[in-house]
């Protein structure tokens, strides 16, 4: 039991310490703040940065921008608020920041640094796939410009993997968009969205074929509930767009689904052939 009593009685002594040693540094801290010995502000604040400690880097660094505006310190004090804002993940405000200092100093050693930072932080804010995508079209058109600029860059390679990525983001949302058409049958909505997908992304063979079945779907369930006056339209509509996505169904993974869509095609043109001797 005394034992243990000791043991409690250090465990406070080293948290009254650490209260004390916080409370010193904390008013040293403001002293600097409101100090204007501005190279120990800045010394300072690199310090903070590189310690990670940037809540503390960045009410520095802010402290320093009027200070530091025309001086040979600008830069570095510009660049760095902006790569503390990034490290305590303000990414919004770091993004801003970034792109600033390339404003302000486009011909800076940093500039290029600054310039893919600015378009990471925007990668960085962009929402899941189910939300607004403008961001993550501001992003790819950031990295864009950045490649662009600098095509030799070694950072060339990160960011267009990251364009890619934010492109399947995009292309998600789009046959999400699609899909929900079908599924809450609204289907000449489907149709148009499933046409427009297919010609917006050519090269996606998987979500092609998945594209084409639900054209093929929806333009059938279109047909089988509309007015008489349309039914010979669109069910010829429906037999046009098999015929025109027959090579890709005949090598379809799923034998299910082909066969399905060789019913409806069939079942169209029996309908066609009724409606003609009518």
């Amino acid at each position: 039991m005394l034992y243990l009593c000791k043991i409690m009685e250090r465990v406070l002594c080293l948290i009254c310490l650490a209260v004390m040693m916080a409370s010193c540094s904390s008013t040293n801290y403001n002293k600097l703040l409101k100090s204007t010995d501005q190279d120990a502000k800045y010394e300072a604040a690199m310090k903070a940065y590189e310690m990670g400690d940037y809540m503390h880097s960045n009410q520095l660094f802010e402290n320093l921008l009027l200070y530091s505006r025309g001086r040979e310190m600008s830069e570095k004090v510009n660049l760095y608020y902006a790569k503390s804002l990034l490290g305590s993940k303000d990414y919004y405000s770091a993004g801003y920041q970034f792109e600033s200092f390339v404003k302000w100093f486009p011909y800076s050693k940093y500039a290029e640094e600054a310039l893919f930072q600015a378009a990471f932080c925007k990668y960085l804010e962009t929402p899941e796939h189910s939300l607004d995508q403008t961001l993550t079209y501001e992003s790819m058109q950031a990295f864009q410009e950045y490649i662009e600029k600098y095509p030799k860059s070694e950072k060339v390679a990160e960011a267009n993997k990251l364009i890619d990525e934010l492109r399947e983001k995009i292309i998600e949302k789009d046959y999400n968009n699609a899909y929900n058409y079908y599924k809450t049958m609204q289907y000449q909505a489907a149709q148009v969205a499933f046409k427009n997908f297919l010609n917006d992304y050519p090269d996606l063979t998987e979500r092609r074929e998945n594209a084409m079945y639900y054209i093929i779907l929806s333009g059938y369930e279109y047909a089988s509930n509309s007015v008489e006056s349309k039914l010979k339209e669109r069910y010829e509509s429906v037999v046009l767009d098999y015929e025109r996505f027959a090579v890709v169904f005949s090598n379809m993974k799923s034998n299910k689904r082909r066969q399905e869509l060789e019913k409806i095609y069939n079942d169209s043109k029996t309908k066609l052939e009724s409606l003609k001797q009518q």
